[in-house]
């Protein structure tokens, strides 16, 4: 024999009985499946006190903004009313012109830039929920040896209004059915409520 085809005998002995290894260690050591458990988020953002607790916050933010707005508007009607009142052509018509045209655009500055606020508080609210959720899902998995918590976008209905959307939200679905005692939403719940 030569020196080549020992060399590729040795390789084959080798493949073999590593494949042979391999093969008894995977028979012997059979993993467990993986234990999947899955929340109904919708259900989650609805019911959480902290969500509230933070839509309540913003509502009165967005309350004390429309106070605001409606004091330029008052101010607003009153120029206006004493414009009509005046003859054409003085100057405190004038000026009082130019201050009704600052007024009116400071108003729609402010409802512009509060309207902004609102849509930026809103969205680190349902940021802040949204990390909460997952922080307290994970400790609740450890917990409970869930090796995988899953959305369950089974639960919402399918709007059938037109062939295109239906199709649309049949695509954008990721689990066609869950087993009921997978569903650690109210668990979720409760440890997020009660914390």
């Amino acid at each position: 024999m030569t020196r080549r085809s020992n060399f590729n005998l040795i390789a084959i002995v080798t493949l073999a009985t590593g494949f042979v290894f391999m093969a008894g260690y995977a028979a012997s050591n059979q993993l467990k499946p993986a234990v999947v458990g899955v929340v109904d988020l919708e259900k989650v953002f609805n019911n959480l006190d902290s969500r509230k607790v933070s839509e309540q916050k913003i509502l009165a933010m967005r309350d004390r903004m429309v106070e605001e707005a409606q004091v330029m508007k008052d101010e607003l009607e009153m120029i206006g009313a004493e414009l009509e009142s005046l003859e054409a052509g003085l100057a405190t018509m004038v000026e009082m012109n130019d201050q009704a045209i600052s007024i009116s655009g400071k108003l729609r500055a402010f409802e512009t830039y509060g309207q902004l606020i609102i849509e930026r508080e809103q969205a680190a609210a349902l940021r802040t929920t949204y990390e909460a959720i997952k922080q307290q899902a994970g400790e609740l998995a450890t917990g409970m040896d869930i090796d995988l918590v899953m959305l369950n976008d089974s639960i919402p209905t399918v709007d059938l209004s037109d062939a295109a959307g239906t199709l649309q939200q049949i695509s954008a679905r990721r689990i066609l059915w869950a087993k009921s005692t997978l569903d650690i939403t109210d668990l979720l719940l409760e440890k997020m409520n009660g914390s």
